[in-house]
């Protein structure tokens, strides 16, 4: 990849949370050409952490920094015109759209976030899957102690859930 960009850098050093790494980077912007207000560009880097996505500036006056976790993307959309090239990624409730000249560093970004989404869906369904068993335990102990189970049936059925677990 090319040399790290100095929003990278920066990034790492004021916004990498404890146990998180940077996977994939790309240089562009955010906003429009000339664009006033909320459309004003602001050139950046956009970053691939194992749980978010990150849009950082920093600049002489300030920073900007966006971030959607990934495990909030609902869609990722990819557009590709005169050059230019533009991941938008999409949430139930905002949206990030991201402008590269960089064919590589867009499948390098895309690569990383598809792959996040995976991996926080995987962790996701575990979770529940952990929970909404360790619920059936409790509501099994429940039935036993109102004598509908014997103690039998509740520690097969317990042995049975927790091996799914």
């Amino acid at each position: 990849m090319a040399k790290e960009l100095k929003h990278v850098t920066k990034f790492k050093e004021n916004h990498l949370n404890s146990g998180e790494s940077v996977i994939a980077w790309g240089e562009g912007y955010i906003g429009e050409m000339m664009g006033k207000g909320d459309k004003t560009q602001h050139n950046g880097a956009l970053l691939v952490t194992e749980h978010r996505v990150a849009f950082y500036r920093k600049g002489f006056i300030g920073e900007v920094l966006e971030t959607i976790p990934l495990k909030n993307i609902t869609s990722i959309e990819r557009k590709s015109a005169l050059g230019h090239r533009t991941i938008r990624v999409h949430t139930s409730h905002d949206d990030l759209e991201f402008k590269t000249f960089s064919k590589e560093q867009e499948q390098d970004l895309i690569s990383a976030i598809e792959s996040g989404r995976e991996t926080t869906d995987e962790k996701s369904t575990v979770t529940t899957s952990t929970e909404s068993n360790i619920d059936k335990i409790k509501k099994l102990a429940e039935l036993k102690d109102a004598g509908i189970l014997t103690e039998q049936e509740f520690e097969d059925k317990k042995a049975q859930l927790l091996s799914d677990i």
